[in-house]
């Protein structure tokens, strides 16, 4: 059989997954962007990780070449070098390639590196195991089987990253699946491979990110079952013949909420609680202050005070409104250079956010967060970060009233910004904008960052990321006019 890890692991994620990355690769879509950046990062953490074990050697270009590989790992274990990077093993077929392999007095160890941070997801258990198996068959015993990861509690108090405490190491050799279970698995992947087209188990969000999603779920609808319940009963409602929300029985569930939304598919209406909307408006204190950041989450932290993975705010846009039918003022902020953000970011939120009245986002609490963790982290006076802290007690959220009290059918079961604004107010779309989305937003950073492009085109990178978040917060502004028309 001709497997390698990366084939062992999607079969164990789905076996469909492997089936058509064997059978049927044409219908396999390329990574997004974001699952790009992703995969990206995590080639990143490897070469990084390489640091922890000086005076390692890299098995250079192993896929273009295996057996190649393989004759150059067996070499370098009998020079009894430190470590080895990329090291190629096979057997039976089977094709893997360790991240990190260290030399101990006695043998050696298994290290797999991965960017993610504490939360170790069950596919890793497999991905180890399967390479223990091989170097196990090849005569190679790891001593240990270690997951070497980012701990995300790290907190960053000097100029550079020490990698000793950015990545955790996590003893993984009483978890790991045994021989006899691997072996099953391998019958059962080389049955699968010789029978037809499997079907597939449908799951919203195990399936979300799959090469395979958009060929297994071509034939659901964007109104089908799966957006109100968990996917195994969604399943049973389809092998019944109920696939859109439409079709449900009216009080089909003990939740009040996702009967509105039955409601709503059936009339193609919008359900509004206008007391419960009422309410939410009533809470709002004038001046209104309109806000939404952009920030950037570093695996690998850039600037003193901070974590891995933390959301760090480089631009915010402001709109303000500081009496009932007044005007709108707009103030903005957007980092220059490759100096922390956050200290302009709260020198500019200190400027224009007075010590009164309503704080707005959608999302809300990301916002709090941002505030929360800059008023707690920086080395800022006393006094800035109490009234920082002060701010993130005044927010009100205009997503809180599109989770149960008004409902529209364009909302697709969700009450993200995305979702509702074409909904409420049809006509303001992000569609054509250079920077569209906060995936975009992050990225366009990255390239300010690195001053990777021509003096024009940052300025230009420039005027799309402020012209994005100003719609962000100016989108808030409309939801809300559309909240007190639904009430009127």
């Amino acid at each position: 059989m001709n497997l390698s890890k990366s084939q062992y692991t999607k079969y164990r994620s789905c076996p469909k997954r492997l089936w058509l990355y064997r059978n049927k690769k044409e219908v396999l879509t390329q990574p997004s962007p974001a699952l790009q950046k992703i995969f990206d990062r995590g080639h990143f953490i490897g070469e990084l990780a390489w640091k922890r074990f000086p005076g390692g050697v890299l098995v250079k270009d192993g896929y273009q070449n295996p057996q190649e590989a393989i004759k150059r790992t067996q070499e370098l274990m009998a020079q009894g070098v430190p470590a080895i990077y990329e090291a190629a093993f096979c057997y039976n077929g089977i094709l893997v390639f360790v991240d990190i392999l260290e030399k101990t007095p006695t043998g050696w160890n298994l290290i797999e590196v991965k960017s993610s941070g504490k939360k170790i997801a069950p596919i890793y258990f497999d991905d180890i195991s399967i390479q223990r198996y091989v170097l196990t068959h090849c005569g190679v015993t790891p001593e240990h089987c270690y997951l070497m990861h980012v701990n995300s509690d790290y907190f960053m108090g000097t100029d550079e990253p020490d990698l000793k405490q950015l990545f955790s190491l996590t003893i993984m050799d009483d978890d790991l699946f045994s021989h006899e279970d691997i072996e099953e698995n391998l019958a059962a992947i080389e049955e699968l491979l010789a029978k037809p087209e499997p079907s597939a188990e449908l799951n919203k969000t195990a399936c979300g990110d799959c090469e395979a999603h958009d060929y297994c779920w071509k034939d659901i609808p964007e109104d089908s079952v799966f957006e109100l319940m968990r996917s195994k009963k969604a399943r049973e409602y389809i092998s019944k013949g109920i696939v859109h929300i439409a079709d449900l029985p009216p009080n089909t569930f003990d939740n009040e909420t996702s009967n509105h939304w039955i409601e709503v598919y059936r009339t193609q209406k919008p359900y509004i609680d206008r007391a419960k909307v009422a309410e939410w408006l009533n809470k709002l204190v004038y001046p209104l202050y309109y806000l939404d950041f952009e920030t950037t989450n570093p695996v690998v932290p850039l600037w003193k005070y901070s974590r891995p993975y933390q959301q760090i705010p480089f631009q915010f846009s402001l709109h303000v409104q500081r009496k009932p039918n007044g005007e709108f003022e707009h103030y903005e902020y957007l980092s220059t250079g490759k100096e922390d953000p956050r200290y302009g970011c709260v020198a500019a939120l200190l400027k224009y956010i007075g010590k009164a009245g309503t704080l707005i986002a959608h999302n809300a609490g990301f916002e709090k967060g941002c505030i929360d963790k800059m008023a707690h982290d920086l080395p800022i006076p006393e006094k800035e970060a109490k009234r920082l802290l002060e701010m993130t007690e005044r927010f009100a959220d205009t997503e809180d009233p599109f989770e149960h009290d008004y409902l529209h059918p364009k909302m697709a079961c969700r009450s993200t910004i995305k979702k509702v604004l074409p909904a409420l107010v049809p006509g303001m779309t992000y569609e054509g904008m250079a920077v569209a989305n906060g995936g975009e937003a992050m990225d366009a950073f990255d390239v300010l960052y690195a001053q990777s492009l021509p003096p024009a085109e940052l300025e230009q990178l420039r005027k799309d990321l402020l012209k994005y978040c100003e719609q962000d917060t100016w989108a808030m502004v409309k939801l809300v006019d559309a909240l007190r028309d639904s009430v009127q």
